[in-house]
């Protein structure tokens, strides 16, 4: 650190910053997930069919929850990736005019916690310059080794970057938020003040003064005796309602701060599915016992596809789990940041050639080999606290959301016969054993939807995509799907000529089918945010719609079609 740095004010960011990407997706199609609920809808379906074809032994339910995590991965991933950050106004909008589909942000020294936030930048100026100039990149980098590749900075991960740079959670929660990632919504001081009421342990009724979701254990501390000091679990709470939160907001200034303070709260920012094991520590002990290392069936079997990878090392293994994670934060992981380790080894799976150590340093423009919704992790951060613990923006109070049904269509599909075992005669009269083949497959039913021809890349990039990499087919029917985006590259259904090939006798890996979704309801609130999807009927989707609005009446109401 220098005199000249220390302290500054108004260094220019490079507005041709942006290489730093943390998705491997086009972008285009990145973008497209900000913002297209039906670009999510497919994109969850494509994945959930890929996860079902990889690993086979994933359930379709298993499948479905890791192809939504990795949409969450990659809709967040899209809002950092277009994200610039600046502290010279001059700058900013000298980008805009050059960049306008860039977001652009401006640390404003006008505003409290933005000084703050420039004031980290500026006392350390190793980890946010390049050349002696701030970079938005590295900007984001630096914080996205917190937040690792779940894209939303939780709890703890606040705690430490906070810890590191000796500023409050709250600036923390700032520089995150101008970056673009997500945050974990902090109640901690509500809990203290519910603990203070004597409201505890009234369980979901919390729910109708809370107004948000959230799980949290509450501790009190033994104040004296031979357990002073100490602290017992009080309660466990969790709330799905939704009335606003400015009331408790205005309770806390009739609490006696001596008495706010007799509970200590700690939520646990989503379960940590590592069950306290090191990344290292998963990996040399590979499947054995992975049962009690790895908490859930569904991350069992998640980690255990990253283990059989054959193309990376353990050392590279463990080192993803890390950067997935955060490498700055230890070693707490959640089924988000697994989901982004299994797509970040599997690209370097796919990628030999690519050191898997420097993955973080690759623009995101290399093709892939990859919410704001209400679940109990979502990212509403609940702002202004008396501790100085939150943000400084009051968030509105929700107005009452009314839901609606939508429909999922489903995906249009051919079926073809896989022939195998058929006897020709070569051009000498002998017999030869002829069958249909993934490639020939491609090459005879596809075609690009721009009209140019198929290079060998195309109908490789397809093979893989359709039927998996090394993989053979079994005779009996398929299903072939009408259209189909590999690399950002469409391809239509073509209904051409198969050529057979010979069947070499060698044991093959064959392709498991993989069935596509038919027709399926959702039932969507007032922003279309999908709360429950792929029911049967449209019966289904009306019950389950009347279901939430009766469960959350201060949130929801919905009115049959």
């Amino acid at each position: 650190m220098t005199d000249a740095v220390k302290g500054v004010a108004a260094q220019p960011a490079k507005y041709e910053d942006g290489q730093y990407r943390r998705s491997r997706l086009d972008r285009l199609k990145a973008r497209a997930l900000k913002t297209d609920k039906d670009a999510r809808t497919v994109f969850q379906k494509e994945k959930a069919a890929e996860y079902r074809r990889d690993i086979p032994e994933l359930t379709q339910k298993e499948a479905n929850a890791c192809a939504k995590n990795t949409m969450k991965n990659e809709k967040a991933a899209a809002v950092v990736d277009d994200r610039m950050v600046y502290i010279d106004r001059a700058q900013m909008e000298a980008a805009q005019k050059a960049m306008p589909d860039r977001d652009h942000v401006y640390l404003d020294p006008d505003k409290k916690f933005d000084a703050k936030v420039r004031g980290i930048i500026a006392d350390n100026p190793e980890d946010f310059y390049i050349n002696g100039e701030f970079s938005s990149d590295m900007y984001k980098r630096r914080l996205g080794k917190y937040t690792g590749f779940d894209n939303k900075a939780n709890l703890d991960e606040i705690s430490t970057a906070a810890s590191d740079y000796g500023v409050g959670k709250r600036t923390i929660r700032r520089a995150m938020k101008r970056a673009g990632y997500e945050r974990e919504k902090d109640l901690t001081w509500l809990y203290k003040t519910l603990a203070a009421l004597g409201v505890l342990g009234v369980g979901a009724g919390v729910g109708s003064l809370v107004g948000a979701d959230f799980t949290s254990n509450v501790y009190g501390i033994h104040s004296a005796g031979p357990n002073a000091g100490s602290s017992e679990l009080l309660d466990t709470i969790h709330t799905s309602n939704a009335v606003g939160v400015g009331a408790l907001r205005g309770l806390l200034a009739s609490v006696i701060p001596a008495l706010a303070l007799a509970a200590v709260v700690k939520d646990n920012g989503g379960k940590d599915i590592f069950n306290g094991n090191t990344a290292e520590e998963i990996v040399a002990k590979g499947e054995k016992n992975i049962e009690t290392r790895i908490r859930g069936e569904k991350n069992q079997k998640m980690m255990k596809a990253i283990l059989k990878m054959e193309n990376i090392s353990d050392e590279d293994k463990a080192f993803i789990l890390k950067l997935a994670y955060g490498e700055l934060t230890g070693k707490k992981v959640n089924d988000r940041e697994l989901m982004a380790a299994y797509e970040i080894a599997k690209f370097c799976d796919e990628h030999p050639e690519i050191d898997a150590q420097k993955i973080d340093e690759i623009p995101g423009t290399v093709p892939p080999a990859g919410d704001d919704d209400d679940d109990d992790d979502d990212t509403v951060v609940v702002t202004p606290t008396p501790t100085g613990d939150d943000d400084d923006e009051t968030e509105p109070e929700p107005e009452l959301c009314q839901l609606s049904i939508g429909k999922n269509d489903g995906v249009k599909v051919h079926d073809y016969y896989v022939r195998a075992g058929i006897k020709e005669k070569d051009k000498n009269g002998n017999i030869i054993i002829k069958g249909d083949n993934p490639y020939n497959v491609v090459m005879g039913k596809y075609k690009r939807a721009d009209g140019k021809p198929m290079t060998h890349a195309d109908i490789m990039a397809l093979r893989n995509d359709l039927f998996g990499a090394g993989k053979g087919l079994k005779q009996g029917k398929i299903q072939l799907p009408d259209t189909k985006t590999v690399n950002g590259v469409d391809y239509v259904f073509n209904n051409g000529k198969v050529d057979l090939g010979i069947v070499k006798k060698v044991k093959l890996n064959y392709y498991n089918p993989v069935t596509y979704p038919g027709d399926s309801y959702k039932v969507q609130d007032c922003n279309q945010n999908v709360l429950v999807d792929e029911l049967p009927s449209q019966q289904k989707a009306e019950e389950e719609a009347e279901r939430l609005a009766k469960e959350n009446p201060t949130k929801y109401i919905f009115l049959k079609p």
